[in-house]
């Protein structure tokens, strides 16, 4: 199964921005212990918001209806509580190159932020977190007691505090191939191992779509690239960090799962159609 990563997450993200806000929330239902939905409403559309915290599937995206059976579940009452009669009015990464959305809601547009939902795709560490406007937690979909992580407990009442941040160089725009080059090509292995030792915000399915767009393998080791080659892959890597800049991406299925970064011209409509084909398919929802 691929995981959600840096990019897919901000493909979606940007087109929930385009297209979804602002919305009033109408509704709010857990359809399974990992995964809530919000149907959201805006002058044009009305949709459901699927918010996932599963250890391998987590994820956000606009997907079907949930199933109508009785919602017996604690976390979602609570959201259903607390967001009725508000909007959700902005959508904005974390922190940068972090896996984590902050889901701000307020009475109306333009009105003091009053409640902030925490999407932290992190694989097993995954989390949906409601806090107030005084950064305390609410409710949790997985609280975390002291017990089980004293480096970052998530416990209704404290401070809501960030994920650690992560170590390690970014990819940027402004560096240099040469400079590129010389960190990925440091110590000799697979292209694939480089790349994703060299910088944070790196998936093992992105450096697959770099690497297959340069006609390279990544089994190759990258002392034996020639000169064209490591051109090739560079260009590669800045178009990925220039369709993050602009916000551009083309999203299809693969036959190794799914890319928002297709070559062919046969597209899906969205990343949410993509994300929500992909993941019923794979989770048999």
């Amino acid at each position: 199964m691929q995981p959600v990563d840096f990019t897919t997450l901000m493909a979606a993200c940007a087109e929930l921005r385009r297209d979804w806000l602002p919305a009033r929330c109408e509704q709010v239902v857990q359809r399974d212990r990992t995964t809530l939905c919000i149907a959201l409403r805006t002058l044009k559309q009305r949709g459901w918001l699927t918010l996932s915290w599963h250890p391998q599937a987590a994820r956000i995206h606009m997907g079907g209806p949930p199933p109508r059976v009785p919602d017996t579940f604690t976390f979602s009452q609570q959201l259903k509580h607390q967001f009725n009669g508000y909007a959700l009015v902005e959508i904005e990464p974390l922190a940068p190159w972090e896996r984590a959305l902050d889901l701000r809601f307020a009475r109306r547009p333009g009105d003091p932020i009053q409640w902030h939902l925490y999407v932290e795709v992190m694989g097993q560490y995954s989390n949906v977190i409601l806090v107030n406007a005084q950064n305390q937690i609410v409710t949790a979909a997985h609280q975390v007691t002291e017990q089980q992580s004293s480096v970052r407990p998530i416990l209704t009442g404290t401070p809501y505090v960030h994920p650690p941040a992560i170590a390690g160089s970014f990819p940027s725009l402004k560096e240099s191939q040469q400079r590129w080059q010389e960190r990925v090509a440091l110590i000799p292995t697979t292209l694939k191992k480089a790349l994703l030792k060299a910088y944070s915000g790196v998936s093992s399915a992105l450096v697959r779509d770099l690497v297959d767009r340069a006609q390279l393998d990544l089994g190759q080791s990258v002392d034996t690239l020639t000169a064209q080659e490591w051109e090739r892959l560079f260009e590669q890597w800045q178009f990925w960090l220039q369709c993050l800049e602009k916000e551009a991406f083309r999203p299809r299925l693969t036959q190794a799962g799914y890319t928002v970064l297709a070559e062919s011209t046969e597209t899906a409509s969205s990343v949410q159609g993509l994300l929500q084909e992909y993941y019923t398919a794979v989770l048999n929802l």
